[in-house]
């Protein structure tokens, strides 16, 4: 029976960092937090104890929105990893979301000439400080160094967390005020990273009574045992699984190909990632045995298989990295339950009142006899069609792809679909095309042209975080009724310039709306010449072609608009971003990347030329 009334003086309750009201923590567990020594002795304010780590708060910009930007929205050769080179690099990997063992670095912050440009503004926003930009800007000679991080406030919906998410910080990297750092002195990183994310860990947070806000001061009370090699080594093959499987996420810093690729190709030791960004360049593929299983290493796939086949291969794949990671868990728990002595008793305590209201994340059935969230076989085959999408934007000379197949004056462009078909006769074989294309229509529940047209924005702006890098310039908003858009092309991001505009609407859009405008007249003129049922469905066609023509000319007015000088106001918390946005519309459309996604999207989804998902990027 569980026990419900706990017996406890006052004065034990003191032997706890800040006497919380921990009457269930037994005798012997508060006697730990006197038995091995804080965190971070310094913040703890217990200097006689052995230093274990420096904990740190992470950088504060003042504003996310101006200094701020996804890897992917920046020009990768301008990203710096060390203080040296911030004076020829402008931006830096910022780490502004932490979590267990591996997390990708995805973002990138301005730190160009060691952070001039965010210390200015700090002194400028903030003039009370008296220049004394310190006070913000915390802990700059930590920036740039390994260590480990965590999230301040995670999101917990008020229940209590079962561990901390604990990840590894690489070298070159600066992390967020929303990621404080811990840079082990003695102790392996790997060591104290596996003992943070134990269920001990979790209930010394527990025992102190946090549930919301995981602050420096607190966490660097946590009592520290010395972890051993057995530590160490699960922690390290937890980071290098969710690293390696991570080479498969398209907007990942450490991606090679999708998943299925991986699978369809075998798996080679010459892998490494394309990216290009410099925290990939130290990768490594580890020796791990569950890492070998789980990338199928000397397995030949049967190339007779079917693009389903090959997606349900992927999600078994991470079905086993998911239970090897559990099983990883467990095995630190036990091990951190040894090395601090932890009682049977004690032991029952601590899973008990943890489990009481701990974190559950939501899972999704799959067809295994364990129950892991994993990515179902449709999302791996979207991601490979989004990756063949991804290719072909690069490989564009202005960088403008139709969505479908079209004429422009006597020559015929192939449209976005048409050159994935190729992608994939190319990759899988013309024999296969007829299978791949119905496997792909039963997937997508519908063609792979009304799937680029129609769906492909919404789930690549998922993917990217809001900040998508193809752009689809649609007549979408200027039609009566439903259907599909009578014009839609995509623009890659990278190859966005003042001229992008202009060329969509003279090479692309004028064709197409000139040979709607000789439908309209070709058809008026046959209204003469006929009557009867004839000329009723001869209306029908007109009255079709006239709304085509209507949705095409109410395009062309947004675009030529868009061209010209315009007020536009914008919705946002950082003054910054308004301001920028003025300033590229101010004379006429003229996209400036280095403000990022979000400023030189907007005057677009205002000027109502992009899909409704556009309106999703905000911030």
């Amino acid at each position: 029976m569980p026990k419900h009334i706990y017996t406890v003086k006052l004065g034990d309750l003191a032997e706890i960092p800040g006497s919380p009201y921990a009457y269930w923590a037994s005798k012997s567990l508060r006697e730990l937090f006197q038995k091995y020594p804080p965190l971070d002795r310094d913040v703890a304010g217990q200097k006689d104890k052995p230093k274990i780590a420096d904990v740190k708060q992470g950088l504060a910009t003042a504003d996310d929105s101006r200094f701020t930007r996804f890897w992917w929205e920046v020009d990768v050769d301008d990203i710096a990893t060390s203080r040296e080179e911030t004076y020829h690099k402008k931006w830096v990997p910022l780490m502004k979301v932490c979590k267990a063992f591996y997390y990708d670095v995805s973002n990138v912050v301005n730190w160009e000439n060691n952070g001039e440009e965010i210390k200015q503004y700090v002194i400028q926003r903030y003039p009370y400080l008296d220049g004394k930009w310190k006070w913000v800007v915390k802990n700059e000679d930590f920036y740039f160094h390994k260590g480990l991080g965590w999230v301040m406030n995670p999101q917990t919906g008020g229940k209590r967390l079962e561990r901390l998410d604990v990840g590894y910080i690489p070298k070159g990297v600066i992390t967020n005020v929303t990621v404080s750092m811990i840079f082990p002195k003695n102790s392996s990183i790997f060591g104290c990273m596996a003992t943070l994310k134990s269920k001990i860990a979790g209930m010394f947070i527990a025992v102190m009574g946090l549930d919301k806000d995981i602050s420096v001061g607190y966490l660097s009370n946590i009592p520290l045992a010395n972890p051993d090699d057995i530590l160490e080594n699960l922690a390290k093959e937890a980071y290098f699984l969710l690293r390696e499987y991570d080479t498969g996420n398209e907007p990942s810093t450490q991606f090679i190909m999708p998943w299925i690729l991986q699978a369809w190709s075998g798996f080679s030791h010459d892998w490494n990632p394309v990216t290009n960004h410099p925290i990939a360049k130290d990768f490594e593929l580890s020796d791990f045995e569950s890492a070998k299983e789980i990338r199928g290493e000397g397995k030949k796939w049967d190339k007779e298989a079917s693009i389903i086949a090959l997606a349900n291969e992927c999600v078994q794949r991470e079905l086993k990295l998911r239970k090897r990671l559990e099983e990883i868990q467990n095995a630190i728990d036990d091990e951190v339950y040894h090395i601090y002595g932890i009682s049977e008793e004690d032991r029952g305590l601590i899973e008990e009142e943890i489990s009481t209201a701990v974190v559950k994340p939501k899972k999704e059935k799959i067809a295994s006899e364990n129950e892991y969230e994993v990515m179902p076989a449709e999302e791996h085959i979207k991601r490979l069609l989004s990756y063949f999408a991804l290719e072909i934007m690069k490989e564009d000379e202005d960088g403008i792809v139709p969505v479908s197949d079209m004429f422009l004056g006597t020559r015929k462009e192939s449209g976005m679909a048409t050159r994935v078909i190729t992608k994939l006769v190319d990759e899988f074989g013309e024999e296969k095309l007829d299978r791949i294309e119905s496997e792909l229509t039963k997937v997508l529940k519908m063609s792979i042209d009304d799937w680029f047209a129609k769906e492909f924005f919404a789930f690549h702006t998922t993917l990217y975080r809001l900040r998508p890098v193809i752009w689809q310039l649609s007549s979408e908003r200027l039609r009566h009724g439903k259907g599909k858009s009578s014009f839609s092309c995509f623009s890659y991001w990278h190859k966005l310039d003042e001229d992008t505009i202009p060329k969509a609407r003279q090479l692309y859009l004028k064709p197409v709306f000139e040979a709607s405008r000789m439908e309209v007249e070709n058809i008026k003129a046959k209204l003469s010449k006929v009557d009867g049922k004839e000329k009723r469905e001869v209306e029908n066609e007109f009255e079709s072609a006239m709304a085509k023509y209507e949705e095409l000319k109410a395009f062309d007015n947004a675009l030529k608009n868009l061209l010209k000088p315009h007020e536009i106001k914008v919705t946002s918390k950082s003054k910054w971003v308004g301001e920028k946005v003025e300033e590229i519309t101010q004379d006429e459309y003229k996209p400036e990347r280095d403000h990022g996604v979000r400023v030189n999207i907007e005057p677009l989804k205002q000027a109502g030329i992009m899909p409704k998902t556009a309106d999703r990027v905000k911030g």
